[in-house]
């Protein structure tokens, strides 16, 4: 029996369940604040916080298959290692992106920024902010994910300024439609930016690695893909051997 903790490795939350976590946590976003829109903030966090769920916390290797776990570690998806196809690797220093592997999910991402940004366009201006807030945290941070995914990695500081021009972008939305920006509202975005500083030495810190089953690809990040594979190569050894 084979057991160990793969050490600095995280998955990502680019298919299966995680991703469907993603994609209920920007609904929950855009529609949940208009319930009560003057009291949008507990919605807001709601789905703020299934988001967070979605981001994979560890992985580690138990008998036979590589364990992933999702929702604050309480999920665990499996993967067997007789079942992985191919291994990829994607380092910060290379030319090629995530979307290459993952391009219905990044389509996904466009097509919810989409309806985000023409559903802001159409609402009345002069509403409470909880109408707006949903539509402009999607924008902000699906444009993130579809820039940082999409921006090959070696070009670091576009994405950088495409990510901190998405804030303004906010401030600059918020405003044409309410008519003015309050202190609470400059406190949000100090935050919101705060979170995409975060949300870029993230993706900018770690290493990728694309594995690829008959029935899905999985992301998974790690601070030195060499030494996971190497981890992987040995456990997989072990495993043939038994």
């Amino acid at each position: 029996m084979i057991n160990m903790k793969l050490k600095d490795v995280r998955p990502m939350n680019f298919s299966g369940i995680p991703f469907v976590l993603v994609v209920i946590s920007f609904t929950i976003i855009i529609v949940l604040p208009r319930v009560t829109p003057e009291n949008y903030w507990p919605f807001w966090i709601f789905g703020w916080i299934v988001l967070f769920a979605s981001w994979g916390t560890g992985a580690e290797v138990e008998k036979d298959f590589i364990v992933l776990k999702y929702v604050f570690g309480k999920l665990k998806i499996k993967i067997p290692f007789s079942e992985i196809e191919e291994i990829t690797t994607i380092n910060k220093l290379q030319k090629g992106t995530i979307a290459k592997y993952f391009k219905w999910e990044i389509i996904l991402f466009m097509i919810l920024v989409a309806y985000a940004l023409f559903d802001l366009i159409i609402l009345p201006h002069g509403l409470l902010k909880g109408y707006y807030f949903g539509d402009i945290g999607l924008i902000v941070f699906g444009l993130f994910y579809i820039s940082a995914f999409t921006i090959p990695f070696s070009k670091k500081k576009i994405t950088g300024i495409f990510t901190y021009s998405f804030v303004l972008l906010a401030v600059l939305m918020l405003y044409l439609k309410i008519g003015s920006i309050t202190a609470d509202d400059i406190l949000m975005f100090i935050i919101m930016a705060f979170v995409l500083t975060v949300a870029i030495w993230e993706v900018y810190s770690v290493e990728y690695v694309v594995i690829r089953t008959p029935r899905r690809l999985y992301l998974i990040t790690a601070k030195n893909t060499e030494e996971f594979i190497k981890a992987l190569w040995k456990v997989a050894q072990n495993v043939q051997t038994t």
